[in-house]
């Protein structure tokens, strides 16, 4: 019995994940995510902590980096400012899943991938949003972690456009992670959110990328960790990098 459950588990997981890779099936889904993202802002307090630094940068070329699983609230940055730009998902289903909930909020999509070629057209069509001057948004950790490990994609669009990178994150007094690599933060309604910018981080040609990527990552961590401590929430610890 134990065999034939497993199996019809297993077919069950099959049939919905291709499911879900069909586009209507996805636009569905994304809606169903905007209006929940909608509600959880109309029934919460949302603070936006360093509001200045998210004005300072409406039309001018700027990256947002923030962590794969701080996505949901950060959606809705762009149409709050009045920001026109991107966001790079992978190709697989859930990035594009969620760029489809970002295209409701005004974001279009820049498909990349790990491997080479896919990095690169990433990285091209990149640096053509930024020296148009629009906003470039980015999880340094995705699409498949380690858990906030910062991969080094988001140094190289800096430091060939000499773009800002502003770090991003939310938090929320009424959380709900999801059991995921990433441990994806559910804003549930009636929370009080809080939405930050931190100051820009810059990288030029000189400056060594793993230096960089250390600090960022550092300032990164350290972002979430100060926002979540003020509701409470056990420190989130990065993913371990695999040799």
């Amino acid at each position: 019995m134990k065999k034939t459950g497993q199996f019809l588990r297993d077919i069950w997981k099959k049939f919905w994940r291709r499911l879900f890779t069909l586009p209507l099936v996805q636009w569905v889904a994304a809606v169903l995510m905007y209006v929940a993202v909608k509600f959880v802002h109309l029934t919460s307090r949302t603070e936006w902590r360093n509001e200045e630094i998210f004005k300072r940068y409406v039309g001018k070329p700027i990256i947002f980096a923030f962590w794969h699983g701080r996505t949901m609230m950060l959606s809705s940055v762009a149409s709050h400012f009045g920001y026109r730009g991107y966001a790079v998902f992978s190709r697989h289903r859930d990035g594009r899943l969620i760029s489809k909930l970002f295209r409701l909020f005004g974001m279009r999509g820049i498909y990349g991938s790990t491997g080479r070629k896919g990095a690169v057209e990433a990285l091209r069509a990149g640096v053509r949003v930024l020296e148009s001057g629009q906003l470039l948004a980015i999880s340094p950790d995705g699409p498949m972690g380690p858990l906030m490990r910062l991969h080094d994609g988001v140094l190289h669009f800096a430091r060939k456009t000499g773009a800002p990178i502003i770090p991003v994150c939310f938090t929320c007094s009424k959380p709900w992670f999801q059991g995921r690599w990433d441990k994806y933060l559910v804003a549930t309604p009636f929370s009080k959110i809080i939405i930050e910018a931190q100051e820009p981080f810059y990288i030029t040609e000189t400056d060594d990328i793993e230096q960089a990527r250390q600090k960022l990552e550092k300032i990164m961590i350290a972002q979430l960790h100060a926002l979540d401590k003020e509701f409470g929430i056990k420190p989130t610890q990065p993913g371990e990098i695999k040799a």
